[in-house]
């Protein structure tokens, strides 16, 4: 299996697609993670526009999706579609709602390799402390997640960052690998927030130490969860939190001459800014607001708003009725 090497950003909407760039941009990272499902429910326009965007930015397309278990065929068809828009891996969010689920776990994965799918382009991410979780089919993504396990390594624990990396993560990691008699790539994911809905956020002083702690087992890769809900501030920590190249092909190459890799990343920040010239107008959407008002409002049809916004609809699983617009989206009106 090809080891995955560099620095990963998660996005979970895709109205936040460009900050999600500007981030993994700012941070040096390589990698935009995106929700393109949620069990057996895929986003198809979105996740195509997020996955040109990202391309178009000179990043490279990951994709995750949320399972159950409960539904093999209809999770593997979502990750099926994913595939064919082109994003060059999948990660599967399994956790607790699919404790128990061993054999439709290894359903999904016999219908994805059956299906011609590359295991080395599968991966899945889920809770570091696999013994509080072991309901989890674990076990069962290893054998054909063959990319790796992700770690949610995350502040939410409430735990000084020492015992959720060194301790619950690696410790927990070396422990099953034993275990399983297979020792799946680990990649973990950081956060920079305390609680479930990401507002108690880590100042740098306090985000420091799980900088320090990670970098202390020098992982070849690592992603962060997510941009929208990171402060800027924790951005330079980040992109200072240096990981292994990866190693040169055996026959030698000529080299192009041309900019460093970080200067690479500059010119790719430097296009997209020149790419975002004319900025679409957003709102939040108020308690009493209704979509014909808004459209009245600020001089859009409802077929244009429709074009813009369905995806907020989509990606929460909502039927596309206007009843269903709620107080508090960012809703594009130009």
């Amino acid at each position: 299996m090809a080891m995955l090497y560099g620095k990963g950003v998660w996005l979970l909407y895709s109205a936040n697609v460009d900050l999600a760039i500007e981030m993994a941009v700012e941070i040096g990272a390589t990698r935009v993670l995106y929700k393109t499902g949620h069990r057996a429910m895929f986003f198809p326009e979105t996740a195509r526009r997020v996955h040109d965007r990202v391309r178009a930015a000179g990043l490279t397309p990951f994709a995750w999706s949320l399972i159950f278990c409960d539904d093999p065929e209809g999770e593997a068809r979502v990750a099926l579609k994913t595939a064919e828009v082109g994003y060059e891996g999948i990660v599967f969010d399994i956790e607790d709602q699919a404790a128990g689920q061993q054999a439709n776990a290894t359903e999904l994965g016999q219908r994805l390799l059956d299906a011609g799918l590359n295991p080395d382009m599968l991966y899945y991410t889920s809770f570091p402390n696999i013994t509080q979780h072991f309901g989890i089919p674990y076990a069962e993504m290893n054998a054909f997640c063959k990319g790796g396990f992700m770690p949610q390594s995350y502040p939410t624990f409430l735990k000084p960052a020492e015992v959720v990396i060194h301790k619950m993560t690696y410790d927990e990691h070396a422990k099953w690998s034993e275990i399983w008699g297979y020792s799946p790539p680990i990649y973990p994911i950081l956060a920079g927030y305390r609680d479930e809905q990401g507002t108690d956020r880590l100042t740098p002083e306090e985000f420091i130490p799980w900088a320090n702690a990670l970098a202390e087992h020098n992982p070849t890769f690592f992603s962060f969860y997510r941009a929208a809900v990171t402060n800027r501030d924790l951005w330079p920590i980040l992109a200072a939190l240096a990981v292994p190249q990866p190693p040169e092909p055996e026959s030698p190459v000529e080299k192009p001459t041309g900019p460093s890799e970080p200067a690479l990343l500059k010119t790719a920040a430097s296009a997209f800014s020149l790419e975002a010239v004319e900025q679409p107008v957003y709102v939040t959407v108020q308690p009493d607001d209704t979509i014909w008002m808004l459209c009245q409002k600020h001089g859009c049809t409802r077929a244009q708003f429709w074009e813009w916004n369905w995806h907020l609809w989509d990606e929460r699983g909502l039927p596309r009725d206007a009843n269903y617009l709620q107080a508090g989206w960012r809703v594009r009106i130009g």
